[in-house]
């Protein structure tokens, strides 16, 4: 468990993903990825002297399962004494209307509500859940497609306001972290 959170401790610092005072909007689907990072910059917060909230969309693809999700994240918010922001958003009609893929449709509508949260909060970063194993993931994907060099590079550390401080830490240890944490 303290590995993993001096891991997240150096990716921050190697990155600069955040300074003392930041407020933090972190995506938190209920996954083991987005409820370790939400555990850990809660942990770190103290430190850094930041303030995190937690922003839930459902997506409306798997019915009642999502609705579980949506309880479940805002329980554990409620007990970790973290604001939540919970939306509900048809993105399957938002597919027909504009023809993206589920991926990206999902991805555009998660990160608007993630903004939107950002802008109500007066926030200045959001956190995603991303790590190596996406990262590496990406990086094949972009290969087998033929992309160039630059598309060969993976996913950024840091974009803009979007912060990944699980992004070198592999999946397996994010397990382990939450197996521990219970």
């Amino acid at each position: 468990m303290a590995e993993l959170i001096k891991d997240v401790r150096r990716t921050i610092a190697k990155y600069n993903m955040l300074e003392y005072g930041d407020k933090i909007v972190v995506g938190v689907s209920g996954g083991p990825d987005s409820l370790c990072l939400l555990h850990v910059l809660k942990g770190l917060c103290g430190e850094y002297g930041c303030r995190i909230f937690a922003a839930h969309l459902d997506h409306q693809f798997r019915g009642k399962a999502a609705d579980s999700d949506a309880e479940f994240v805002e329980e554990i918010c409620r007990e970790w004494g973290i604001p939540a922001f919970i939306e509900v958003f048809d993105v399957p009609a938002y597919i027909k209307e504009t023809g993206l893929s589920p991926e990206e449709a999902g991805r555009e509508i998660r990160y608007r509500l993630f903004s939107r949260v950002c802008e109500k909060v007066g926030g200045n970063k959001i956190a995603v859940a991303h790590n190596l194993n996406d990262h590496i993931e990406t990086i094949l994907m972009r290969f087998m497609r033929g992309s160039g060099i630059d598309g060969l590079k993976g996913i950024e550390a840091v974009r803009g306001n979007i912060i990944r401080p699980l992004l070198e830490t592999d999946r397996i240890r994010i397990e382990e972290y939450c197996a521990l944490c219970g």
